[in-house]
């Protein structure tokens, strides 16, 4: 099977959505399956095309200007047809529009597609409505990550997902001082809101795994590692200050302490309509957020029955069983 995915973004750029098409394309290929991506060149000095782990990736170098940039994707992929007419299975990741005119060139050619979703701005941008539902109409096959799109959008999906994790096999003893945050460092998810938390703690070792507009901020308050693996840092962390799925993903399997907060009530559904939004701690209100934190660490065996909880729905949640879900999907909607 030939699997081809268009996303806008993927290694070696860092975040939710890459990491997700790489893990996801690794588990095809341990599977035989043959998988290429087709994605933004975001940097000059990146090859046009190379193989990453078995995984053939070409990148497209067009002008970031608005609506030339697409026409010239378009231009682009219709040059290179080919990889999309010998492919068995066109899997495109948010940006749909890419595929757009295929629709009609290629019209019994099915495509499926992945909503990662977008909660950083509220109200929703119709532009954005638009395109989902565009997008859920005419692919022939949805996957959701968050039920919070299908909700949000006015949309169905065919599966809902909220990403997966690796599971440790051994989980070191934990540092009671130490707090990390992962994700961006930028003020649409709420991040200010932490900072708020963050100067009434005392004694704490804070680490910001992430970069952004308030990464001067950030450093305020403790020190900022940038985009790196978070697992090390994970490891050791009691508490985890999170960003959004994966990052909360992660920070169960490593037994962390979760805590959440947010800005509008996009981002409050995006967290509340989740099979783990009981395993986690939130508030909008830094003062509440901050007393329960407090609370938590005064009363550490409601803390580790709450930490074991989210661990034992976690340990499921794994890439492979994701990848079973994308298989499963292909399988139903090529019949």
């Amino acid at each position: 099977m030939k699997v081809l995915f268009l996303t806008r973004l993927y290694w070696p750029h860092v975040g939710g959505v890459e990491k997700h098409v790489y893990e996801i394309g690794k588990r095809l290929k341990v599977k035989g399956k043959s998988v290429t991506i087709i994605t933004e060149k975001y940097d000059k000095h990146l090859n046009d095309e190379e193989i990453k782990d078995g995984i053939k990736i070409i990148r497209i170098d067009y002008p970031k200007i608005k609506y030339l940039g697409i026409f010239y994707i378009w231009f682009w992929l219709l040059k290179n047809i080919t990889l999309i007419k010998e492919s068995d299975i066109v899997h495109v990741h948010d940006v749909f529009i890419w595929y757009w005119p295929f629709k009609i060139l290629l019209p019994r050619k099915k495509v499926f597609l992945t909503f990662h979703g977008r909660w950083g701005v509220y109200p929703i941008p119709f532009t954005d409505i638009l395109q989902k539902r565009i997008g859920a109409r005419f692919s022939n096959g949805l996957i959701c990550i968050g039920d919070y799109i299908p909700k949000s959008y006015g949309i169905r999906s065919d599966t809902i997902a909220y990403g997966a994790t690796y599971i440790p096999k051994n989980i070191p003893k934990k540092d009671k001082k130490s707090i990390i945050y992962v994700g961006r460092l930028d003020k649409d998810i709420a991040l200010k809101k932490y900072f708020s938390v963050i100067k009434k703690l005392k004694g704490y070792k804070i680490e910001f795994c992430g970069q952004g507009e308030l990464a001067s901020e950030a450093s305020l308050y403790g020190e900022v590692k940038g985009f790196v693996d978070p697992k090390p840092y994970m490891q050791k962390a009691k508490y985890c200050f999170a960003s959004g799925y994966l990052t909360i993903l992660e920070a169960l399997a490593n037994k962390c302490l979760v805590f959440k907060t947010y800005d509008n009530a996009l981002q409050k559904k995006y967290f509340e309509l989740t099979p783990f939004s009981k395993f986690i701690i939130t508030s909008n209100n830094p003062r509440k957020l901050y007393d329960k934190f407090k609370y938590y660490e005064k009363n550490s065996k409601v803390a580790n029955k709450l930490i074991e909880k989210g661990y034992n729905w976690v340990k499921w949640q794994t890439w492979e069983k994701l990848a079973q879900d994308y298989l499963n999907l292909w399988a139903q909607r090529r019949q």
